[in-house]
């Protein structure tokens, strides 16, 4: 049985889903496919601002639940003080980054219309990264289901921001509406509920940052970054080789897929904190007891909502339905939602492998981050999006045999 909290965590990234898709099915309705496939490209750009935070925000659930399970939970505030600094340097630069190489890729399309939405979408996401390792904190410091209960609020109140805005006709403007709701709501949490730094708290220095926690954090993001290109920039690279219009289709596609990737990870992402704590505090049986349960559950879940989703797609594309005939064909749709199904089993060992605070899997998404990205490119270039789809699922199926390997050896230490 789920507990509370990751009851919690599925509710808010199922209500985010169902918001993405009615999104999803707005913006295909109420845009022309041009513009598609900015918004899906959009997306992606600001995908890539959250992940340049390298590792923050994991890394900062991860070291508030070890304070937890070794009863330094008083360490707290001080470690929040050095991560919003952190957080506001990096996350500033990425924005700046990510800003200058999506005008250069619209530019190069000749397109209209779309300067100024872009400008207004980066702000946004920026001042939504702001709060998010912040929010990471407080989750991993034990407020599991506080956290996870304004991340179901924010989602709810944003979606709704977004289809208003999509059905009045604010077109690619409704993606900064989006983003600087979910900032605006979880800024007012957080100031509500802030940390105050004690007399006599230790300070959190940057010698005991680079000592304790970015061993750990740049192996994050080295890998959040490398997620990105596997499962993030589909619409941006079809975008360079077939045009906006095949970019809006895949792009379309890859929203459904991280759609049922977010609903369905949240369960074994819920556990992270718990995981942590665990390791930290030597509850190894408990560990054992939880984990193949979370696993075979979350990943059953995940294949039925994948199978489900593909036939429903099917009959509405049979039936005209416009949203399914802006996806590319059912196969295609079908081979794309299944890849979302392996990301999951792997995306479970990869939490009970971070809970001992290491990332195991670095070099192997290094790797496959730079194999999916050249072979979606070339799919792209020479072939189809069916061509593109399968590329991506036989490269992320490579993820399974690696990470079991990893897995066994400490699965049997924890016996001993």
């Amino acid at each position: 049985m789920m507990s509370r909290r990751a009851v919690l965590a599925m509710s808010s990234t199922a209500a985010a889903g169902i918001a993405l898709a009615a999104i999803a099915w707005l913006a295909a309705r109420r845009l022309t496919t041009v513009e598609l496939g900015f918004f899906f490209s959009f997306l992606s750009f600001g995908a890539l601002i959250q992940l340049c935070d390298f590792g923050l925000s994991y890394s900062a659930l991860q070291t508030a639940g070890h304070l937890v399970g070794s009863g330094r939970l008083g360490e707290l505030p001080a470690l929040a003080a050095r991560v919003s600094r952190w957080n506001l340097a990096t996350v500033c630069t990425a924005s700046l980054a990510v800003f200058v190489a999506g005008w250069a890729t619209f530019s190069a399309t000749g397109a209209a219309g779309w300067q100024r939405p872009w400008m207004a979408y980066v702000l946004a996401v920026l001042m939504h990264q702001l709060t998010m390792p912040r929010m990471s904190l407080r989750e991993g410091s034990g407020k599991v289901a506080q956290v996870w209960t304004v991340r179901l609020v924010y989602e709810c109140i944003a979606g709704f921001a977004c289809l208003t805005a999509l059905h009045f006709g604010a077109g690619l403007w409704s993606l900064a509406v989006f983003s600087a709701t979910r900032a605006a709501v979880s800024a007012a949490w957080l100031i509500a509920n802030r940390l105050r730094v004690n007399d006599g708290e230790p300070v959190f220095s940057m010698e005991r940052w680079m000592a304790e926690i970015w061993p750990f954090q740049w192996r994050m993001g080295v890998s959040g970054l490398s997620g990105f290109l596997i499962f993030r920039a589909f619409a941006l690279i079809v975008m360079s080789e077939q045009g906006p219009i095949a970019a809006g289709e895949i792009g379309l596609a890859s929203s459904l897929m991280n759609l049922l990737i977010t609903v369905s990870t949240a369960w074994p992402l819920s556990q992270a904190a718990r995981y942590a704590a665990l390791n930290a505090g030597g509850g190894t049986d408990e560990l054992r007891h939880e984990f193949p349960k979370m696993l075979w559950a979350s990943t059953a879940l995940a294949a039925v909502a994948a199978v489900g989703s593909s036939l429903v797609l099917w009959r509405a594309r049979e039936m005209g339905i416009a949203v399914a005939l802006r996806l590319p064909d059912a196969w295609t749709t079908a081979i794309v939602l299944c890849t979302a199904v392996i990301h999951h089993f792997v995306s479970c060992f990869a939490v009970f492998l971070r809970s001992q605070g290491r990332e195991p899997l670095l070099w192997a998404s290094v790797l496959g981050s730079i194999a999916t990205g050249l072979a979606v490119w070339l799919a792209a270039h020479y072939g189809t999006l069916r061509d593109v789809a399968i590329a991506n699922l036989i490269l992320v199926s490579i993820g399974i045999p690696i990470v079991l390997s990893l897995f066994r050896p400490r699965w049997k230490l924890l016996a001993k």
